[in-house]
């Protein structure tokens, strides 16, 4: 996948997360309203109740209640645990898309140091990669600014843990890539060793059967000269 291919798919990523955010904001905000709805009802009940005690001793009748038309819901269940796992799910694909772009910059720069193209162009090249790193850098920012500053006070916990967890992994990560290109490298050696070695072998060979050759006919025409 391209730079510009990665860099799209994480916009679509952080859009994602944003919405994320807000559903789960406003479906808390809602059930806040409602909660403190609830409570003011049920505090000036037991307020009335108790100043109907100390004047009378007894409690009021209660009042017959007129029907009342059932209102029509202004909010929508939210699961906020299902809002949190995709918030998880979106969070893993980006992190998943930087280090695709990270590994594109890797063997770019790779490439770069072993490939020479008289046709490159080095501020074009260098230009790409900064870019496309401070925007990835910019994305990653934003998801911080939502989830920490603009949201209730457990997304902010979920991107504190994740991104925890993240560097651990990210450590862990670099450190089998460092051994698997150490690896890799001792592959590559070893290639060019046994390489070095078949064509010693093979040169030590040819220069071994030239040589007997050469003495086979040496002791021919020694033979020969014994013989006139």
């Amino acid at each position: 996948m391209d730079p510009l291919s990665i860099l799209f798919a994480a916009n679509a990523c952080v859009s994602a997360i944003k919405q994320g955010c807000k559903l789960y904001k406003d479906a808390k905000t809602s059930f806040m309203e409602i909660k403190k709805t609830v409570d003011e009802v049920v505090s000036d009940a037991k307020a009335v109740r108790g100043f109907w005690e100390k004047l009378f001793g007894t409690d009021p009748e209660p009042a017959t209640s007129k029907p009342v038309a059932k209102k029509k819901e202004a909010y929508v269940a939210v699961d906020e645990t299902q809002v949190m796992a995709d918030i998880v799910g979106q969070l893993t694909v980006f992190f998943k898309l930087q280090e695709q772009l990270a590994a594109h910059i890797r063997e770019e720069e790779e490439k770069s140091k072993s490939v020479y193209d008289s046709n490159a162009n080095l501020m074009e090249a260098a230009l790409k990669r900064i870019m496309a790193q401070q925007q990835m850098a910019e994305l990653e920012v934003t998801i911080r600014e939502v989830m920490v500053y603009q949201s209730p006070p457990e997304m902010g916990a979920l991107y504190s843990r994740v991104f925890e967890m993240r560097e651990i992994i990210g450590q862990e990560q670099e450190q089998a890539r460092l051994k698997e290109e150490t690896r890799q490298r001792y592959k590559q050696w070893q290639r060019r060793e046994a390489k070095r070695n078949f064509q010693a072998k093979s040169a030590y060979l040819i220069g071994t059967t030239i040589f007997l050759l050469y003495l086979w006919f040496l002791l021919l025409l020694v033979n020969r000269w014994g013989k006139t």
